[in-house]
């Protein structure tokens, strides 16, 4: 099998004018957003003010996160890496990782854009261009210099989910495109490892479509075709249980609206199954180590506005 040399493989680091444009379009949204603003859909959107510190955030799927402005910090086996503003954080599906946003103090922002790769993302691209994964040297980084057409294609599809509804046919087909380039630059190791769902991944999938729904066992048994005493089975064997993905799914979605929205968290606590704001609130600082007030307030600027350009 022939390999590309190194030169040839790694990926170049981003140009300036696609961070400036990437971070335009994110800045012009979130000056604008208020809290009847709805989350963008095929991309998820991150930004503080000041730092954050979250802690065992789950990663269910494959995941490439692009740094806009700042800093992440991926806390990995006592080490810390830093991926700066123009790199990327790629995470292997069912990871768990304590992680750290940090704002660039030039702008007073830390600006982060994130595509999860689901399973039939996955699936269609293996289809398409299973070929392409073997003709390069597919290395299992976490990180990586942002390659210039790959940030060209986020550009692109930022700008259409910001002027578009959510529209989950086309974002198979973005989502593939954004994949096929990071196997180009040989970058898409962590993405590409063999992550055929287990239980615990198929309940929270299926959960994770309707948060508000009452979800219990013998609903979600029947709508994977497995029997309830299995499914607590597997689970079990699993080291969780039903409850534990239930709550899982809905603190983690908290976590994204909190982060892309400025819904009350009463709201968010509504959105995404709890009747009661206090004990989304105790459940989520358990999870993550911080209230949602304490996560709202990283992204208020210093005045206690929404956000200043």
């Amino acid at each position: 099998m022939h390999k590309h040399p190194r030169s040839e493989r790694w990926p170049r680091r981003v140009m300036t004018n696609h961070i400036t444009n990437l971070r335009s379009i994110l800045l012009s949204r979130l000056t604008g957003a208020d809290a009847t603003t709805r989350p963008l859909g095929g991309v998820g959107v991150f930004h503080s003010h000041t730092p954050q510190s979250l802690h065992a955030v789950p990663i269910h799927h494959p995941t490439v996160v692009m740094i806009i402005a700042g800093r992440k910090e991926l806390h990995v086996a006592a080490a810390t890496r830093q991926i700066q503003a123009g790199e990327l954080l790629l995470v292997p599906g069912n990871s768990s990782l304590h992680l750290g946003n940090i704002p660039d103090p030039a702008i007073g922002s830390y600006l982060a854009l994130a595509v999860s790769f689901l399973p039939a993302t996955l699936e269609h691209f293996r289809r398409l261009y299973g070929a392409s994964i073997g003709s390069t040297e597919q290395r299992a980084v976490w990180s990586a210099a942002a390659p210039d057409d790959f940030a060209r294609a986020l550009q692109q599809w930022l700008a259409w989910c910001v002027d578009s509804p959510p529209d989950p046919e086309l974002a198979l087909h973005r989502h593939t495109e954004l994949l096929l380039l990071l196997v180009r630059a040989g970058c898409a190791g962590n993405l590409l490892l063999d992550n055929r769902l287990g239980w615990r991944q198929r309940v929270s999938q299926l959960v994770s479509c309707d948060l508000s729904h009452g979800w219990d066992v013998p609903t979600v048994s029947r709508r994977l075709a497995v029997g309830e005493s299995s499914l607590r089975r597997y689970l079990r064997e699993e080291g969780t249980s039903f409850r534990e993905v239930l709550e899982e799914a809905r603190l983690v979605a908290g976590l994204g609206l909190l982060q892309e929205t400025f819904w009350p968290v009463a709201r968010i606590a509504a959105e995404v199954g709890y009747e009661s704001p206090s004990r989304f609130a105790e459940r989520f600082k358990l999870r993550f180590g911080l209230t949602p007030t304490q996560l709202k307030l990283t992204r208020m600027s210093g005045g206690g506005e929404k956000l200043s350009v």
